[in-house]
């Protein structure tokens, strides 16, 4: 087994206003996480692939219960999660050379992304999504800032993982992984990615479903 999906669904999501995590919430009938299960599943690179979760939550979900992957326990933070993964990954298969990372409350992402992205790294060390910023962009001392020069960044990301490791801190001030490997280290962009909701808020909810409803035709 080279190529592993891990599956962020650690976070309790105080900002959404729900009674659960919101990666649990419905989604036209369906939990989040479930769209992002779906896609995990219909990979025809990956491996196998790990779920970081509240082992209390996994009922929630039928399809993730019923899904036959690994489960990691969540960190107090994102990077505490992912070392769960990654400890897992590394005394359960050392043999790993490639992971994607996947967030549960981003229910946009294809199969066919996941293994470009997995395939991507065959000439690439990571591969990052990217968002173009398209407001202004400011900081609290008022200085002009040209936006042409910074971009956002979200999951997906993929990484060789054996080229990760050796660098990576839970420490780090940064939750983007990428910074952490050495900047000579070959990093793809992916701006193409454009409709990558992830949600923050209970109204991204409505906007998902919406955009799902144009999505599937």
């Amino acid at each position: 087994m080279k190529n592993f999906i891990i599956i962020m669904s650690g976070g309790v999501g105080n900002r959404f206003g729900a009674n659960i995590p919101k990666q649990y919430c419905l989604l036209n009938g369906r939990p989040v996480i479930d769209y992002v299960i779906d896609a995990a599943k219909g990979s025809k690179v990956a491996d196998k692939v790990i779920v970081v979760c509240d082992p209390s939550c996994i009922d929630y979900s039928e399809a993730l219960k019923n899904s036959g992957f690994d489960f990691a326990v969540n960190g107090k933070e994102r990077l505490d999660s992912l070392k769960s993964a990654f400890d897992h990954i590394q005394a359960n298969y050392p043999e790993c050379e490639r992971i994607i990372i996947l967030d549960a409350v981003a229910p946009f992402v294809t199969s066919e992304l996941i293994d470009d992205y997995l395939t991507k790294l065959d000439d690439n060390d990571a591969v990052i999504t990217c968002q173009k910023i398209t407001g202004a962009l400011g900081n609290y001392n008022y200085d002009p800032l040209d936006r042409e020069e910074y971009y956002m960044t979200q999951s997906p990301e993929a990484f060789r993982f054996k080229t990760l490791i050796p660098h990576f801190t839970t420490t780090f001030p940064s939750q983007e992984l990428a910074w952490q490997m050495p900047r000579e280290t070959k990093k793809y962009l992916n701006f193409e990615f454009k409709n990558n909701l992830k949600l923050t808020y209970d109204f991204d909810l409505k906007y998902a479903a919406y955009m799902l409803e144009d999505y599937n035709k």
